[in-house]
């Protein structure tokens, strides 16, 4: 294993390396984009350059993005009146438009910099079926990488499963796969927190055993890229997307000792994404726990 974090790139994106070292990361996620707009960030050449050579003087990697929050490649194709929170629409967007070109900005930025992929929450369905909006996220997602060829992938995101949000079960996220049609860009990205939430019992005696030769089932672990580790503010199967520090919620330091011993999952690159004791995010305290449950984990195991 690999552990990193999601640090603040602000001030320039080759600044998130530094930060990252500080807490100790050996792999890394960073936005690429302002993740509260559609507008993206013109990084400079100068730190694009700066940011690919501090990783690799730090040996820091695999490196990867996080998509917008707004991003809902499974809304309909169609426009909608859109305003600030609170007050009366005074113009329309295409949800579904623009998140694809969205996609294709961060497959863009993240070849230049070197990233492995882009870590994406695929979108609900907003008010059409699931398998409608399953079509177009696999069509979006397509087109995007059409536009944007490269190494750089897309690592779909399992989500907690509120409303009606695509990713909940892992049969959804294969049909998202299937409709896709390239496989080799193609990854997946499980959460801790929201399979908890979602109802997997990765706390449990053998549960995280149980729940990844499901995946592998449904799946194939062999996809599996990325994990995001995050204890749980909420309540098994609450569908709610809440993080906690590792070891004080709902997963608890016995869950995480259980997860982080599981053979299937050593090899990966492990982020946080942790409130932080301080409340500034990941933090040196949580690495130290992450690595500590780790170390636990492998010998409950016998590793």
């Amino acid at each position: 294993m690999r552990f990193g974090a999601h640090v603040s790139s602000s001030g320039g994106i080759s600044k998130a390396i530094g930060r990252g070292q500080e807490i100790g990361c050996e792999s890394l996620q960073v936005f690429t984009h302002n993740p509260r707009t559609w507008r993206p960030i013109q990084h400079k050449d100068e730190e694009i350059e700066a940011f690919r050579r501090l990783a690799a003087e730090a040996d820091m990697g695999p490196l990867v993005s996080h998509g917008l929050y707004l991003i809902n490649l499974g809304a309909p194709d169609r426009e909608v009146p859109t305003g600030p929170p609170g007050k009366p629409a005074t113009k329309t967007r295409n949800i579904h438009r623009a998140s694809v070109e969205s996609l294709i900005q961060h497959l863009e930025i993240g070849e230049r910099l070197g990233l492995s992929g882009v870590v994406l929450h695929v979108g609900s369905s907003k008010g059409s079926t699931e398998s409608e909006a399953i079509s177009r996220i696999g069509a979006g997602i397509s087109q995007a990488f059409e536009a944007a060829p490269g190494e750089c992938a897309v690592f779909l995101e399992n989500t907690a499963g509120a409303g009606d949000t695509i990713g909940r079960s892992f049969d959804q996220l294969r049909r998202v796969f299937d409709e896709v049609g390239h496989p080799s860009r193609l990854g997946y990205c499980l959460d801790t927190q929201h399979l908890f939430a979602s109802g997997y019992p990765v706390h449990e005696p053998d549960g995280i055993d149980r729940v990844l030769d499901e995946f592998d089932r449904t799946v194939g672990i062999e996809r599996l890229r990325c994990l995001h580790l995050n204890d749980s503010m909420t309540a098994f199967g609450s569908n709610r997307d809440r993080h906690e520090n590792l070891g004080d919620g709902q997963i608890g330091a016995d869950g995480f000792r259980r997860i982080l011993g599981a053979p299937a999952l050593q090899d990966l690159p492990v982020i946080l994404e942790v409130p932080g004791l301080e409340g500034n995010g990941p933090d040196l305290e949580n690495m130290a726990r992450a690595r500590r449950f780790h170390e636990e984990g492998l010998e409950l195991r016998g590793a």
